[in-house]
């Protein structure tokens, strides 16, 4: 093999090389693209969702205010009694697996 047919080969090879290294690269943004493209697309139902949402929650959290400026001692009576339910109920559960 003569030194000018290895250096057409390496070249060759070389080629071949980028030519296989940009295929991948291609490859690589089209599928990036694809799923950044999917991704975008559940984003903006999400936020088109939670719009309404945050809209009822705020006006509940609005009603339970008001409720409790104008009934802070039924509030906190009704507080207290759910926290003594929540602890009896987790320390039952916790009894229970034992």
């Amino acid at each position: 093999m003569t030194a000018t047919s290895m250096q057409n080969s390496k070249s060759n090879l070389a080629d071949r090389l980028a030519l296989s290294a940009d295929s991948a690269i291609h490859s690589t943004q089209y599928a990036t693209n694809k799923a950044f493209d999917k991704l975008s697309g559940g984003v903006e139902s999400l936020r088109g969702r939670a719009g309404p949402l945050m809209e009822k929650v705020s006006s509940k959290a609005d009603a339970g205010k008001h409720y409790i400026e104008e009934q802070p001692m039924k509030s906190l009576l009704i507080a207290a009694a759910t926290g003594a339910a929540l602890a009896a109920l987790l320390s039952w559960m916790g009894r229970s697996r034992y």
